[in-house]
């Protein structure tokens, strides 16, 4: 278990309720064990024995995929792109890396170019595309150390006390600023008759917070597109 610490966990259904993106759909993108294409990547965890899992790196590049998709964009080409991207810039999570938000964009575009695809044959669009894809929400949501790494997410962007740390409870998501965890609160909440008052001085916390974590479960428990 400790190899697997500092990396965010998460299950395919815990990883479909933080990114709104349906666990099968999930399982097909990176966890397909018999099919004729390869994951578009093999999740973080994989490597350190837990093969049916998501790390926090992982869910952040999902999200960009899922971005792309939602703008036309083939799976066949999104792939074509994450293998140019990597190889040319020797990271594993290009569209969540900073600086390919800007760099990435010329490789990004060959590969859209050699796969023939009408949608983007308009520069302005592909400019478009690129201002909401490559330097998507999520982005401005993501907390990066000095080499670009992302160390903090907010999965809500209505609430920015909500917060996901992998290295924090395997990374489940907590409410600022007593760092408790969202389910927990939440279902203590759920338990009390929805009780703010009971739960925040069983907890030594606020009501808002209480309160804060319980609306944050109900969003992703109603599988929100947070971003």
């Amino acid at each position: 278990m400790t190899a697997l610490t500092g990396i965010g966990l998460y299950s395919p259904r815990q990883a479909a309720e933080l990114t709104g993106i349906e666990s099968r759909t999930l399982r097909r993108w990176l966890l397909r064990d018999n099919d004729t294409h390869e994951p578009l990547w093999h999740p973080e965890p994989e490597a350190k024995g837990a093969p049916d899992a998501l790390s926090f790196r992982d869910l952040l590049e999902v999200k960009a995929v899922w971005a792309l998709k939602q703008q036309g964009v083939s799976l066949q080409t999104i792939r074509r792109a994450l293998d140019n991207l990597k190889s040319h810039y020797q990271v594993d999570y290009p569209l969540t890396n900073p600086h390919l938000a800007t760099d990435g964009k010329n490789v990004f575009f060959s590969t859209i170019a050699e796969s023939g695809e009408e949608w983007i044959s308009d520069l302005a669009k592909r400019q478009k595309v690129f201002a909401e894809v490559m330097s998507p929400a999520i982005l401005k949501s993501i907390s990066f150390d000095e080499r670009q790494n992302p160390v903090t997410w907010q999965p809500d962007p209505t609430d920015p006390l909500i917060q996901i740390d992998p290295r924090r409870g395997f990374g489940k998501p907590y409410v600022l600023p007593s760092y408790l965890s969202t389910y927990t609160l939440s279902r203590a909440y759920e338990a009390e008759n929805e009780n703010a008052e009971t739960v925040a001085r069983f907890f030594d916390v606020t009501e808002d917070e209480v309160i804060r974590a319980a609306n944050f479960e109900k969003r992703i428990a109603a599988g929100a597109h947070l971003h």
